[in-house]
């Protein structure tokens, strides 16, 4: 790995986030006009239930929204540039079982033909690499990660 890979990655993340934004605001903007259009049909069960469906699927929608806009912020707000030798936010961990990038809980993405995990520092794997240096293990969900490097 090198430093301009993890700035791809981090860049990559970005794009990844804003994707999934633009996805849900067209998605919730379709709603929107299902409600408007199911609203101008003639009244009845069937249509009140129909809206009252869009309506709540609108609801989860803006919820997503909301909840990936905050992880996104938050990632934003996130130091990637220093590596002191030791997993802290904005590490990227090589382990024996992968690349992880402590930043959000975004899950994974691939990139380059490389599949990375976004992992927070409240999950479980995230919250044990914490702190830990290269050639120390960690053992989660009875899976040894062994840390091969920091960056």
């Amino acid at each position: 790995m090198s430093k301009l890979e993890k700035q791809h990655i981090i860049e990559f993340s970005r794009h990844v986030m804003d994707e999934r934004i633009a996805e849900f605001e067209a998605q919730g903007k379709a709603l929107q006009e299902g409600v408007a259009n199911e609203s101008k049909s003639s009244a009845g069960d069937k249509h009140e239930t129909s809206r009252a469906m869009m309506n709540l699927e609108q609801e989860k929608l803006g919820r997503q929204l909301q909840e990936l806009t905050l992880m996104k912020e938050r990632f934003e707000k996130i130091d990637f540039g220093s590596s002191s030798g030791i997993v802290k936010m904005g590490s990227l961990i090589e382990t024996n079982k992968g690349l992880f990038l402590l930043s959000v809980g975004l899950g994974k993405i691939s990139i380059d033909g490389h599949d990375v995990l976004l992992l927070s520092k409240q999950s479980p794997l995230g919250g044990g690499l914490m702190g830990k240096s290269v050639g120390d293990k960690i053992s989660i969900n009875k899976i040894q990660y062994s840390i091969d490097e920091i960056l």
